[in-house]
């Protein structure tokens, strides 16, 4: 009896388990494609537990754009491992010039500044960290095509910035800096992914965060999910002549991401 009681409880163990580790179901391209409604797009996504990837759109997946807002998750990375900033001492006040985001117009600290997006507080961040400081950093994290030659307070924006990256390197920068494989110090990973965690809702937390390129010509979200225990490193980009903003590609992403059973 005792054996009986055992074994069940082993199989019902075992029915249970897999739905904190289940995989991404299957998508088809279709499938896909249908969630971009009208955009040109690519979207990628890694399960870190195996290395293997859900691909939309390959020749796009390749294809490099400036990072835009995104590049706010590699600026605070530098900033903090350098010693630059730390994340509970990190205020800047608002310099009084009026810009069209209400959000912006305040002091801002890291955390609000990452979530509100605000520019000119990243472009703060880029002068304290300097030139030189920059340009090696992104040397040895191979972000991109490291290349800063547009000016320091301007070439990751999506106008005129030197800086380009695709949604692959984009994956390949946020499996290091969720796997704690990057070469800066592990406590600057972590404040990062504290920085850009969005919400948990039941086993699931999401990560991320969007990008707009100057008149919504292309828009970026990157970022992860942790579903149960295993992890999904991500990057989302649309294009179209007008509209492609990044809270669109967003929406694109937590819908693809809720029919995979990741949300």
């Amino acid at each position: 009896m005792l054996r009986k009681f055992a074994v069940s409880m082993i199989l019902a163990l075992a029915t249970v388990t897999p739905a904190l580790s289940a995989t991404p179901s299957t998508l088809t391209d279709a499938q896909i494609s249908k969630e971009f409604k009208g955009y040109t797009g690519a979207f990628i996504l890694k399960d870190l537990s195996d290395g293997s990837t859900v691909r939309f759109n390959d020749k796009l997946l390749k294809e490099r754009e400036n990072p835009c807002s995104t590049f706010k998750i590699v600026n605070s990375l530098i900033a903090i491992d350098s010693g630059v900033m730390k994340v509970d001492d990190s205020k800047m006040k608002w310099d009084g010039k009026k810009r069209e985001i209400d959000t912006h117009n305040q002091d801002q600290d890291l955390q609000s500044a990452m979530t509100n997006s605000v520019v000119w507080y990243f472009q703060k961040v880029a002068e304290k960290i300097g030139k030189e400081r920059m340009q090696n950093y992104l040397h040895t994290l191979k972000y991109g095509n490291e290349d800063i030659s547009s000016g320091l307070t301007n070439f990751w924006l999506g106008k005129g910035g030197s800086l380009l990256v695709s949604p692959v390197e984009q994956v390949d920068f946020l499996t290091q800096l969720f796997e704690d494989k990057l070469p800066v110090k592990k406590e600057s990973m972590s404040d990062v992914r504290k920085l850009i965690k969005l919400k948990t809702e039941g086993n699931n937390t999401l990560f991320g965060k969007t990008g707009t390129s100057s008149g919504a010509k292309f828009g970026w979200f990157v970022g992860a999910v942790k579903h149960g225990d295993k992890t999904y490193v991500f990057a989302t980009n649309v294009r179209a002549n007008e509209n492609a903003y990044g809270r669109n590609a967003k929406k694109i992403t937590e819908s693809l991401l809720t029919k995979m059973g990741l949300l």
